[in-house]
């Protein structure tokens, strides 16, 4: 694995894959890295492998040439007949499409492998990835995954050819139909504001009623709270909309990931955990109030916003008395996240909206 490169084109390559199959927030924080390819090469086509569940946030991306779906749980039971008709498809699609370049933006062994499969001359992944993956490469780029933020790594996969300039762009798709739809789902005509409550593990949330307070708050300061999770948070989200009272809306598994995306950006804040929405927040634009537990922000936290995170660290002595992290961060005053929310709310969003 070379860790520099020497173009083999005159005229940049034919045809760029990106391979970043999950999961939302990190499907987020890849945006740059495509934008960035196609002011590089605003000739070639440029083609994205992900999820289904995560392909909303980049269907209709005017940077993108065409989404491949990986559907990964046929390809998890591959001695299935399903599993083996996947995986015969899939190569069959990539060798067709004979890629010159492919960055991998996983790291694991089976996105490697899949860079593999595409036989491209030049498949560039990190040094650090993990599983082995690196056999995989034909080269490397150092940086690990605690140095720098995932927009900073992601967008450093391009080092061996350009240095990324300051210039981040994410361009998130929207479609004005799906906005409309969306509008007429909220229950207030003035500014709301998004709560995101849940996240993929306990450690990760904040308290259900400190959120439920926020949104009073914002209640009484004319903002109409509207509540977003995945539809396994519906609960969760109807206990925190149903304790705000009569304008806070519950989307919370109600939305399609289009609809969840067009939420946040009609909103003019985001209030929650280190979570998939709160990174598609950030790459709409929106400020961000971030509630950080266990997870570290300096890998983890707010492109450009690291300066809103609010953590467990910032408490004193309950680290040392609490050292289960799990509740530690429920320990965070209502107060503390009102302060920083209040000062937000009237600060102008930059859209990066396609």
């Amino acid at each position: 694995m070379k860790k520099t490169l020497n173009l083999p084109w005159s005229n940049g390559p034919q045809r760029i894959l990106i391979i970043k199959p999950s999961s939302l927030g990190d499907v987020a924080a890849t945006l740059p890295l495509l934008c960035d390819l196609r002011r590089l090469y605003p000739h070639s086509k440029i083609d994205w492998l992900i999820r289904p569940a995560f392909a909303e946030l980049i269907n209709g991306h005017d940077a993108l040439d065409e989404v491949i779906l990986f559907q990964q749980g046929h390809l998890a039971r591959w001695w299935s007949g399903r599993g083996v008709g996947a995986a015969a498809s899939l190569r069959r699609k990539l060798k067709a499409n004979k890629y010159d370049m492919v960055f991998d933006a996983q790291g694991l062994l089976r996105s490697a492998f899949i860079a593999r499969l595409t036989k491209a001359p030049v498949r560039i992944g990190f040094t650090s990835a993990r599983e082995g993956a690196t056999l995989f490469y034909t080269h490397g780029v150092d940086m690990r995954r605690q140095d720098k933020v995932a927009v900073v790594r992601m967008r450093s996969l391009l080092t061996l050819i350009q240095e990324p300039d300051e210039h981040v762009e994410f361009r998130v798709p929207i479609s004005p139909a799906t906005i409309e739809a969306v509008r007429q789902m909220f229950n207030a005509a003035g500014p709301v504001a998004a709560i995101i409550p849940g996240a993929r593990w306990d450690a990760k949330r904040w308290s259900h009623e400190g959120f439920v307070e926020i949104g009073r708050r914002l209640q009484a300061a004319g903002v109409a709270p509207v509540v977003l999770g995945s539809p396994q948070e519906f609960e969760l989200c109807q206990y925190v909309a149903d304790g705000i009272g009569p304008t806070a809306v519950n989307l919370g598994g109600k939305t399609s990931l289009a609809q969840m995306i067009a939420a946040l950006s009609l909103s003019r804040i985001a209030i929650g955990n280190d979570s998939g929405p709160l990174h598609v927040a950030v790459a709409l634009g929106k400020p961000v109030v971030a509630l950080y537990g266990p997870t570290d922000e300096k890998s983890v936290g707010p492109w450009n916003q690291l300066h809103h995170v609010l953590r467990f660290d910032d408490l004193g002595d309950y680290r040392a008395t609490e050292p289960d992290r799990s509740e530690t961060l429920k320990r965070l005053p209502a107060d503390r996240v009102w302060r920083l929310t209040e000062s937000l709310l009237n600060q102008p969003a930059i859209s990066h909206i396609n």
